[in-house]
């Protein structure tokens, strides 16, 4: 299985470098600074990645709060998980998952199941190749739905 990562620490230049740290993008590969500035940019929180870099590292002050929003959305966390603290956070985020009645149902018939840890390996495995196979076919519906508006766009 594989190894929990340490937690986040208590600022939000500790908290953001722990997201860049322990995310992966649908490939599986960290997210760079610079995707996820563009990417923050393009859903309307303009930021660079010399500025989103400087908040990494502690060398920018705390952002205001559209910012925090933003990058918290990215990462898929609550914008409180720039403020909770440290201990907090995995139940926050346990109690949050299991608001979900899918992550629930799986979260059951894995406290059913009774597996071993391969077994409990096994089954993140096989769920971050879905995530891969679902990540791939929205790439390319995405490149479907350019090519379409392009070709639209030309007539």
């Amino acid at each position: 299985m594989p190894e929990a990562p340490e937690p986040p620490g208590d600022t939000f230049a500790e908290r953001l470098d722990w997201l860049f740290r322990t995310s992966r993008d649908p490939a599986g590969r960290p997210y760079s600074v610079r995707y996820v500035a563009t990417e923050l940019t393009r859903r309307g929180c303009r930021i660079s990645h010399t500025h989103l870099s400087n908040l990494r590292q502690g060398r920018a002050p705390d952002p205001r709060r559209s910012v925090v929003d933003a990058i918290a959305g990215f990462f898929g966390r609550p914008p409180a998980f720039f403020a909770e603290q440290a201990g907090s956070q995995d139940e926050g985020d346990l109690v949050h998952a299991l608001a979900d009645p899918h992550i629930k149902q799986v979260a059951m018939r894995l406290a059913d199941a009774r597996l071993s840890p391969e077994g409990h390996a096994a089954v993140v495995a096989m769920i971050e190749q879905v995530q891969r196979l679902e990540a791939a076919a929205r790439r390319r519906r995405d490149d479907q739905r350019h090519d379409l508006e392009r070709s639209a766009a030309g007539d």
